[in-house]
C-alpha cells in the first residue's frame, strides 16, 4: 500500500520534509490489507438476532460487529454503539459498507492492528523520501451531544499523539490539572476535511508545519480514555 501512498503524493508534487505528517485514510489501509468479510458465511447467535430486531438491521451484520467487539454499549434503532477489540466507542464497531465494490454481502472492517499499520506506512515512505516521516491513520466518529462525523486517529507511528500539559501554568499563572490535547486527533479531523465522506477520492493528506515531537513509543491507544474514567460509559 505504501506505494500506492507514495504515487499519491509524487503525483502532486508535494515536497517532503522531515517532520512533516502523512495522514491515510483508514479505507485504503482495510482495502489493502484485504479487511472484506462476507457475511453470508456468519450464523447470528441469539444476541445478534435480538439486537437485529431492536435496531432493524440485519442480525449476520449484527453479528459481523459482535465478532469485532468486546461489548455493546448503547443502542437504538439504526444504531448500534459497541467498544471494539482494539479499544475504541464506535458505531458498527467501525465496519463499513460504504465506497466499497457494492456487493450485497461485502463489509469492510478495521485495520486489524492500526499502529502496526502505521508504523509499517512510516518506516517504507521514510525510506523512500529519506525523511523522517510520521503517520496517522484516520477514520470518523459521531461524539456525544454533537451533531455531525469527524476526523480521528485509529493508528499512528512515530508521533507524540496526547500531548500532557498538566502542571504548566496558563497565561496568569494558574496551574493546568487536566488539559491534555489530542494531536493527533486534531491533525486527523484537519485531513478529515479534505479527504471528505463522499467521492472526492483523496485519501491521503500531507500535513505540513506542525511542530511535535516525533516520538516512537508513543501510539494512538494513548488517547482511549479507560472505562473508569470515562463519563458515558
Amino acid at each position: 500500500m505504501s506505494v500506492e501512498i507514495i504515487k499519491a503524493i509524487e503525483s502532486e508534487a508535494l515536497h517532503i520534509d522531515d517532520g512533516d505528517v502523512i495522514a491515510v485514510a483508514q479505507k485504503i489501509v482495510s482495502k489493502s490489507e484485504n479487511r472484506y468479510l462476507d457475511i453470508s458465511g456468519l450464523s447470528p447467535s441469539d444476541e445478534a438476532k435480538i439486537l437485529a430486531t431492536k435496531i432493524d438491521k440485519d442480525p449476520r451484520f449484527i453479528q459481523a460487529i459482535l465478532n469485532e467487539s468486546k461489548k455493546v454499549v448503547r443502542y437504538r434503532m439504526g444504531v448500534l454503539i459497541v467498544e471494539h477489540k482494539l479499544g475504541f466507542i464506535h458505531a458498527n464497531a467501525g465496519i463499513d459498507r460504504s465506497n466499497i465494490d457494492q456487493k450485497p454481502d461485502i463489509v469492510l472492517l478495521l485495520p486489524e492492528n492500526p499502529d502496526d499499520s502505521a508504523k509499517k506506512i512510516s518506516h517504507s515512505l521514510s525510506e523512500h523520501f529519506q525523511k523522517n516521516i510520521s503517520v496517522i491513520i484516520t477514520d470518523t466518529m459521531g461524539r456525544p451531544f454533537r451533531n455531525g462525523i469527524v476526523g480521528f486517529t485509529i493508528g499512528s507511528h512515530n508521533i507524540e499523539c496526547l500531548l500532557d500539559e498538566r502542571g504548566k501554568n496558563d497565561l496568569f499563572g494558574n496551574e493546568l490539572k487536566v488539559t491534555q490535547i489530542g494531536i493527533a486527533d486534531e491533525l486527523a479531523a484537519a485531513a478529515s476535511l479534505l479527504m471528505g465522506q463522499a467521492a472526492q477520492k483523496k485519501p491521503v493528506v500531507l500535513i505540513k508545519d506542525y511542530k511535535f515531537n516525533q516520538n516512537n513509543l508513543s501510539d494512538s491507544q494513548s488517547l482511549i480514555r479507560s472505562e473508569d474514567e470515562d463519563l458515558f460509559r
